[in-house]
């Protein structure tokens, strides 16, 4: 025991070590995002992700714990990529790693694909980054349900070889794509259907070939196919609110990843490898008639590193030596793990990364936590004046100052835009659906109610005077 406690000791010495005063300034925070949303005033109906099936009825109850600020969106909608992508520039991410089925249109997977290329430019656009973490199990599920003719191995295995191509040529070769040592950076999660073999197949044909990530304990691909592994939340280990340490398996786990990284494998050290962090593992599985994972609480005690789960995961991947930190995750309702506002944690994880920016990587990291409510403010704005034109092009100025970092500009037009919105939402007070009065558009309370009361007041009040929405 003593020994392994050394050891632990050790390798967290060497993790800080090997960057100058525990900073390193080419590190690069990157938020997983999932791109796999439907929502119904955008598309036309809801999808899985937020109503599994008939479990769950959105707007008024979605198929998570939590209730995203934004309310239940489309993965698709311009309006919420422009929103999430000042977001993440504003908290200090460095860009999204997109959650990624393929290029196949089978069952979501489609969808996915093209809800990733539609949030891709914004993500240029406020000067971010973006990779992709490819699930391979996908390939599995297509072999299974008769995508494949032939159904047999060796026709998945030349679609994974397609795919390979697929992103080299509209991703891999983007300026903006995420890079080591000029070489494209791809995570895979798992991998769960192609083996050792069958990877190097796949990338026999690509030049360079990527630096190849996958999940933390895989022993499914060995070198020199990948480079190293990344950190995931363990909540099969994770705590239990009855604990009575209900941190020791998220230090321990993290501690194993750690030891792990230091270590060799098949006589190699990792090349690179992504550290992780992560708010907390709180899933919505078993409400939704399947079964939990687990759970992890978003506090605890964590010694001098405080009682936050995420601030605990972020400050360590951000004082270990990996190039890389992934942020697990931006915005996975299901599972809980989400740092994006929501109506229940506010913009408590994007403030804690802003300030674990400036302390680890950019002092002069320009942004501050008021910042962090102008996009938000502006995609309420365009939702309630989608039928008037004039507001909308005001809105669409607000879009390009926030991008061109004119936050000043940006914060006078919202101001005066919700000035002139305050007679719109007095003269819907104390209306339902059906009064000749009544304005959806004023019907703020989350979820909405159907009613212009006091709820709506003190979050029209709240977003107006004090601008925290």
């Amino acid at each position: 025991m003593k020994k392994r406690v050394t050891l632990i000791l050790l390798v967290f010495a060497f993790t800080i070590c090997c960057n100058s005063n525990g900073i390193a300034s080419a590190k690069k925070i990157m938020a997983h995002y999932m791109p796999w949303y439907q929502s119904q005033p955008f598309r036309g109906y809801w999808g899985s992700h937020w109503n599994k099936g008939s479990y769950f009825n959105p707007p008024t109850t979605v198929a998570s714990h939590y209730y995203p600020l934004l309310g239940p969106y489309d993965s698709s909608d311009p309006q919420v990529l422009a929103s999430q992508a000042l977001l993440m520039k504003f908290a200090g991410i460095d860009g999204m790693i997109a959650d990624w089925y393929g290029i196949a249109d089978f069952w979501d997977y489609g969808l996915i694909r093209d809800s990733t290329n539609c949030f891709i430019p914004y993500i240029k656009e406020a000067g971010l980054e973006f990779s992709i973490c490819y699930e391979d199990a996908t390939v599995g599920n297509m072999l299974a349900n008769g995508y494949f003719v032939p159904a047999t191995r060796a026709t998945a295995v030349a679609h994974g070889q397609t795919v390979m191509q697929w992103l080299q040529t509209n991703y891999f070769t983007d300026p903006s794509y995420l890079k080591l040592d000029s070489r494209p950076v791809l995570l895979c999660f798992g991998p769960q259907f192609f083996t050792d073999s069958e990877w190097t197949t796949l990338f026999n044909a690509l030049n360079p070939k990527p630096h190849f990530f996958t999940l933390k304990y895989s022993a499914f691909v060995a070198y020199p196919t990948k480079t190293g592994e990344f950190d995931w939340p363990s909540p099969q280990v994770g705590t239990t609110p009855a604990s009575p340490t209900p941190t020791t398996q998220v230090i321990s786990d993290i501690n194993d990843f750690y030891i792990r990284a230091a270590s060799q494998h098949w006589g190699r050290y990792w090349e690179h490898f992504i550290a992780g962090a992560f708010p907390r593992f709180h899933d919505i599985y078993a409400e939704a008639g399947g079964s939990s994972y687990g759970y992890i609480d978003a506090n605890g005690s964590y010694g001098a590193y405080g009682t936050s789960t995420y601030h605990y995961t972020l400050e360590r991947a951000l004082q270990s030596s990996a190039d890389i930190v992934q942020i697990a995750t931006w915005n996975d309702y299901g599972e809980g793990t989400i740092i994006e506002p929501t109506v229940e944690d506010g913009y408590l994880y994007l403030e804690m990364t802003q300030q674990l920016r400036k302390e680890y990587i950019d002092a002069n990291f320009p942004y501050v936590a008021a910042d962090l409510r102008l996009p938000v403010r502006l995609y309420t704005l365009r939702k309630e004046n989608l039928s008037n034109p004039a507001v909308m092009a005001q809105l669409a100025t607000v879009e390009d100052y926030l991008f061109a970092n004119n936050l000043s500009g940006a914060k006078e037009l919202l101001d005066q835009i919700e000035c002139s919105a305050l007679h719109v939402f007095t003269s819907a007070w104390l209306t339902v659906p059906g009064d000749g009065n009544w304005n959806p558009a004023c019907d703020f309370s989350q979820p909405p109610d159907n009613i212009i009361n006091f709820l709506d007041f003190a979050v029209f009040a709240e977003n107006w005077l004090t601008e925290t929405l």
